[in-house]
């Protein structure tokens, strides 16, 4: 048997009325028989897997970051072009965040109404498939000259998250105030767009900060950048391999974008 707690070890069915009761009613009031009414499953099988609430929640929580976190087949890009490979990988974030609201409110209840312990609660950031993907293609942008050196994969993830996730946390009030349906399929497409384009006009940009710096580097001592692929896109000694762009042979914007003559 799985411990109790662990997701892998509860029904799926348990873990979707696990998520829509501590979403609509917080921890405090969420109730184990409206959970197990809603799932088909006992309140005793609930204990046997989850031993408690909270070990429920533990688990809803870690369901949660599953459903957000794109696989790593989806996540890779098929092109080496820099904007194409960054465009890839923020469309497939958003589209993991757009399609996931309840997820999305889970996450940000959490974070504002604190339930398990901070170091009981693992990150959506550090080390995962999404900060390395975005690490690598810094690293390529980098290595054509295109682009900025002063901006770090936690800062893209930051931002990505802040554009996916806005739809869903403000859907009620540009609703009432200017008609707009946030999460309708049209807006969603434009948004998505909206959001490859922001990021790519960051990266292309002109650098404000102090070259081997990033937007969050104050973050650094907690280990935000400490893979060794981050070292060396944030590091202050050039890449040796990383192209002149004043020699004949830089590329051009049609390397950088994937263009055709």
């Amino acid at each position: 048997m799985k411990s109790p707690g662990s997701s892998d070890a509860i029904p799926h069915a348990v873990l979707v009325a696990a998520l829509q009761e501590f979403t609509a009613k917080g921890y405090a009031d969420a109730r184990l028989d409206a959970i197990a009414a809603a799932s088909g499953v006992s309140k005793r099988m609930l204990h046997y897997h989850c031993g408690d609430k909270l070990g429920l929640y533990r688990a809803t929580w870690a369901h949660v970051l599953e459903t957000v976190r794109p696989d790593d087949d989806d996540l890779r890009p098929h092109s080496n072009v820099p904007v194409e490979a960054l465009q890839h990988v923020v469309g497939v974030i958003y589209d993991y965040f757009s399609a996931n609201p309840l997820a999305v409110r889970f996450i940000i209840q959490e974070n504002l109404h604190p339930v398990l312990p901070l170091e009981g609660v693992t990150g959506l950031g550090g080390q995962s498939p999404i900060v390395l993907e975005f690490d690598r293609i810094l690293l390529l942008g980098r290595d054509y000259g295109a682009f900025r050196t002063d901006i770090s994969a936690l800062d893209l993830y930051i931002l990505v998250l802040s554009l996916a996730t806005f739809p869903t946390l403000h859907q009620r009030t540009f609703e009432n105030l200017y008609g707009i349906e946030m999460q309708s399929t049209v807006l969603s497409d434009k948004l998505r767009e909206f959001a490859q384009d922001t990021v790519t006009s960051l990266l292309t940009s002109s650098p404000r900060n102090e070259p081997g710096s990033s937007y969050t580097s104050l973050l650094a001592s907690h280990g935000a950048n400490s893979s060794a692929l981050g070292a060396e896109v944030y590091g202050d000694q050039p890449n040796p391999e990383t192209q002149d762009l004043t020699t004949d042979d830089a590329p051009d914007y049609r390397d950088i974008y994937g263009m055709d003559d």
